[in-house]
């Protein structure tokens, strides 16, 4: 009898364990969405499939606007630079175009 409460023991740790160790990868797997830096890389308009928004206020520590490219890229773009901020309008407007 006693060997069974040691071997449920022994479980229950390891289950624990094992809870513990998937819930701290999750929300790892989550900080890699975030944007640390921005890419010196001005992209060209015709590899940009869509954007998202980050926000320093949400989760990340900066702000920044993520381009989705066709290849499937992601790339981190400083929301303040002219050129993100033109390809940004452009998007728009091309949303705008296809919603009508």
């Amino acid at each position: 009898m006693t060997n069974f409460i040691s071997k449920s023991l022994i479980l229950a740790s390891l289950i624990g364990l094992l809870v513990l160790y998937l819930s701290g990868t999750s929300e790892a797997q989550n900080n890699q969405d975030c944007c640390l830096s921005y890419s010196k890389v001005r992209l060209p308009r015709g590899v940009i499939r869509g954007y998202t928004e980050q926000l320093s206020t949400e989760v990340c520590d900066i702000n920044a606007i993520i381009f989705h490219t066709k290849n499937g890229l992601k790339v981190c773009a400083n929301p303040e630079q002219r050129w993100v901020k033109r390809h940004l309008l452009l998007l728009s407007d091309k949303l705008k175009k296809m919603s009508l």
